[in-house]
């Protein structure tokens, strides 16, 4: 099947993460189902079931408000900013399909997600729907790297933690400027992906600290993403000592891309 494996990998990844930090107790199940969904389209169905704490009908209708946890004293037990189910259903319906949820109060829930791809006709064993698919796979790296990721969003993490995954590359996060400088500065990092806008002091302004820290680590590759996608911005990133710079959002073959160089021999 042809589609969006990283990103579709990142939604269902959130769901699970969902379902085991709301069920302390019991069991947390994926189903998955395929069925036709047109001329050479295909409808995949994931189904994340656990019997955790639920939720009311009001509940539910919360949860795909930006920001906005099912009740406060969810919020206050279980922690989380409330934007994962917003992304998912967005992720969602860009790939033709949705997110939907069934719950009740101390039974469980049951988020259906669903998405539309494209029939690879080049597979032969996908007519009955139970043959795996055929699927590509990218080359083991030269040398798996170990990336230092300055994201302040916890979805944002989700992404990258599955782009760099499929790449064959070891993501470890940290979420302010600040933060990042010290990381860095404690050295043993193949390179930096940094997010321009953070919380404290900016991309921009943490790659300059970075570079006056000196010695063998203020040489370390920054590769810059930001939201914005100017040549002026661009150039601000790299004047600010930025060695490469993606939009968002992220092309996991451009981010392979810088990379693989790095991870040449």
């Amino acid at each position: 099947m042809i589609g969006d494996p990283v990103r579709l990998r990142a939604a269902v990844e959130n769901l699970i993460d969902n379902a085991v930090k709301f069920t302390e107790r019991g069991d947390v199940v994926l189903r998955m189902a395929a069925a036709r969904g047109g001329r050479d389209r295909v409808r995949l169905s994931f189904a994340m079931i656990d019997n955790g704490i639920g939720m009311t009908p009001a509940e539910v209708k919360r949860l795909f408000r930006p920001f906005a946890q099912a009740n406060e004293t969810i919020g206050r037990t279980f922690g989380g900013f409330g934007l994962g189910l917003v992304l998912v259903k967005r992720l969602a319906e860009a790939m033709g399909g949705g997110l939907s949820v069934k719950s009740r109060p101390g039974r469980g829930s049951t988020f259906t997600l669903t998405v539309t791809v494209a029939l690879d006709r080049e597979a032969t064993d996908l007519p009955d729907m139970r043959g795996a698919a055929r699927v590509a796979r990218r080359a083991a790296p030269a040398k798996s790297l170990r990336i230092l990721c300055a994201e302040d969003n916890p979805y944002g993490r989700v992404i990258l933690k599955t782009i760099l995954g499929e790449l064959g590359h070891r993501a470890e996060f940290v979420g302010s400027g600040a933060a990042v400088v010290g990381a860095a500065a404690r050295g043993g990092y193949d390179a930096v992906l940094m997010d321009v806008a953070l919380p404290d002091i900016d991309g921009l302004e943490a790659t300059r600290r970075i570079r006056a820290l000196g010695g063998a680590v203020a040489r370390i590759p920054v590769i810059g993403v930001s939201g914005r996608s100017s040549t002026e911005e661009e150039a601000r990133a790299h004047a600010a000592g930025m060695s490469g710079y993606l939009a968002k959002p992220i092309s996991p073959s451009k981010l392979n891309t810088y990379l693989s160089a790095l991870a040449a021999p």
